[in-house]
C-alpha cells in the first residue's frame, strides 16, 4: 500500500464565520431555560432546531474549507470547538424540556388524584365504608394526559377526567345512602339477620333486594321448622299416660273450700282423643282448676 500523503496549499478568501459564530453564541446565551408555558416550550423547540441546524452548517462549512484546500487549521479547530458548543448546548435544552415536561405531567397526575379524594371525603360517612380503589386508580390520571404535548391540553384531560369520576362517585354515594335506609328502616326482628350491613349497602338495589328477601325467607322456613317441630314434641306429650301436667295447680286448688270434679268422657279414636285434649288445653291451659288431662284406653 502505498504511504498515505496529504498536500493543501490556498488561503481564505472571504469569510463571515466570526460574525457568524458571535451570533450563535449570543442566541445559546440567550436561551431561556425555565420552561413553564406552553410558549416557553415552543420558544425553547425552536432553539433547538436553530442548535441542529447551526451544528450541520458548521459541519458542512468545514467540509466545503477542506474540500477548497485551504491551509486553515485554526478554523477547523475553531470550527469544531464552536460545533461542540451548539452539541452540547442543544442536548442540554433537550433534557430540561424533557425533565421539566414530565414534571407538569406527574403535577397535573397528582392535583387530579388529591381533587377526586377529596371529593370523597365530602361523601356520607357510610360512603367512606366502601372501596375506592376504582376512582383513585392512578393509571387513570396517566392515561388521560398521555399524548398531551401542551399544558393547555393536559389540563382540560386532567379536569375532564375528574368531572366524569366524581359523576360517578355521586351516583353511587345515592345509592349507598339508599341501601342504608332500606337495611335500616327493616323491622327489628329481620335486623339480626343484616351485622353485615358495610358489605352490603355497596351492592345495587336489585341485589340487595334479593339478598334481603333470601335471608328473610331462610329466616321464615326456620322458624316454621321449629314450630312444627314444638307441635310434634307436644303430641309426643300427649301419648303419655297424663297429659301436660302441672303440680303447681295442685296447690292453687288446695284453697279451694269446696271441691268438685268435671269428668267427661269421650269416646273416640286415640288421634282424635288426643286433639280434642289438645284443644281443651289451648283454650283452657290458664285456668288453676284444671289439675291433669288424663288420656285412658277404654276396655269396653
Amino acid at each position: 500500500m502505498n504511504q498515505l500523503i496529504i498536500k493543501l496549499t490556498g488561503e481564505i478568501q472571504s469569510s463571515n464565520f466570526y460574525e457568524w459564530k458571535n451570533e450563535l453564541i449570543a442566541q445559546i446565551q440567550s436561551t431561556n431555560t425555565e420552561l413553564t408555558t406552553d410558549d416557553d416550550f415552543v420558544v425553547a423547540t425552536e432553539h433547538v432546531k436553530l442548535f441542529k441546524t447551526a451544528e450541520k452548517s458548521l459541519k458542512e462549512a468545514k467540509q466545503s474549507a477542506i474540500n477548497q484546500a485551504a491551509d486553515i487549521q485554526r478554523l477547523f479547530a475553531a470550527i469544531d470547538e464552536i460545533s461542540e458548543v451548539a452539541r452540547q448546548a442543544r442536548l442540554s435544552l433537550e433534557r430540561q424540556i424533557k425533565a421539566r415536561k414530565l414534571d407538569i405531567k406527574k403535577g397535573f397526575i397528582q392535583s387530579g388524584f388529591e381533587v377526586v379524594r377529596a371529593f370523597i371525603g365530602q361523601q356520607s360517612a357510610d360512603f367512606q365504608f366502601i372501596d375506592h380503589s376504582s376512582y383513585l386508580d392512578i393509571s387513570r390520571f396517566e392515561s388521560a394526559i398521555k399524548g398531551k404535548a401542551s399544558i393547555r391540553g393536559m389540563q382540560l384531560a386532567i379536569n375532564d377526567l375528574c368531572g366524569r369520576i366524581k359523576l360517578k362517585i355521586s351516583q353511587k354515594a345515592e345509592e349507598v345512602t339508599n341501601n342504608g335506609i332500606t337495611i335500616d328502616t327493616l323491622p327489628s326482628k329481620y335486623q339480626l339477620l343484616f351485622q353485615d350491613r358495610n358489605s352490603l349497602i355497596v351492592l345495587t338495589k336489585p341485589e340487595l333486594d334479593l339478598t334481603i328477601d333470601k335471608r328473610i325467607a331462610l329466616l321464615n322456613e326456620e322458624n316454621a321448622r321449629i314450630k312444627a317441630e314444638k307441635t310434634i314434641n307436644d303430641l309426643k306429650k300427649l301419648e303419655d299416660t297424663e297429659l301436660n301436667p302441672d303440680t303447681s295447680l295442685h296447690s292453687e286448688s288446695a284453697d279451694i273450700k269446696e271441691k268438685y270434679r268435671l269428668i267427661i268422657d269421650i269416646l273416640s279414636t286415640k288421634d282424635t282423643a288426643i286433639e280434642i285434649a289438645r284443644s281443651i288445653r289451648q283454650v283452657y291451659g290458664d285456668n288453676a282448676s284444671i289439675s291433669n288431662i288424663r288420656l285412658t284406653r277404654n276396655h269396653d
